[in-house]
């Protein structure tokens, strides 16, 4: 008895949440097919039926992990501060984003990996760092890219601290600091 289309969808959902999650949790290179098709509920050789390759694969949790990571913290954002770009400020720089990669935003998670990775994965990285660049250059009432910019490198750099330290105080600190320095491009808050 073959699988319906729907059914087929459903299973690719979970292999790209699947996938997702381990590579925020344990790095590009660390997925591995069966591992991640055992851990979606599906066999080895149902993954070509989804995917062509291990490299479609990475591309797709990839973009499945940018998107989701951003829906996250965006729902945490919401209504939870004097001006969006605090909210965007708060939620990214909460210890709960450090303390749980999985879940998280991937921009933190993988950017040491995709300096070493495929121009596929490279281009689907820049793309998504440049429209949190453009969020929080608005979201800060500033006309200046370099606004933006200068922020996601702040936050991402934070988190990506905050995970490497083995002090939790230390982190914590990191996050603060980060949020602080942060917190001075406020232009709409001001």
């Amino acid at each position: 008895m073959g699988y319906s289309q729907a059914q087929k969808a459903e299973s690719r959902q979970r292999v790209l949440d699947t996938a997702a999650r381990q590579i925020r949790e344990h790095g590009l290179e660390a997925l591995g097919v069966a591992d991640c098709m055992r851990s979606a509920g599906l066999t080895h050789g149902a993954f070509y039926g989804h995917f062509p390759s291990r490299d479609a694969l990475i591309v797709a949790a990839l973009e499945q992990a940018l998107t989701q990571g951003e829906k996250r913290v965006m729902a945490r954002a919401a209504g939870q501060s004097e001006t969006w770009f605090q909210a965007i400020a708060d939620a990214y720089l909460h210890h709960a984003h450090a303390e749980n990669p999985g879940t998280g935003c991937a921009l933190c998670s993988l950017a040491g990996d995709t300096a070493h990775s495929t121009a596929d994965v490279k281009a689907l990285y820049t793309t998504h760092l440049r429209q949190l660049a453009d969020q929080l250059t608005q979201a800060a009432g500033s006309g200046s890219e370099t606004v933006g910019l200068g922020v996601v490198a702040t936050i991402v750099g934070a988190i990506t601290l905050a995970r490497a330290v083995d002090d939790r105080e230390l982190a914590q600190s990191i996050l603060a600091a980060a949020h602080a320095l942060v917190m001075t491009q406020d232009g709409a808050g001001q």
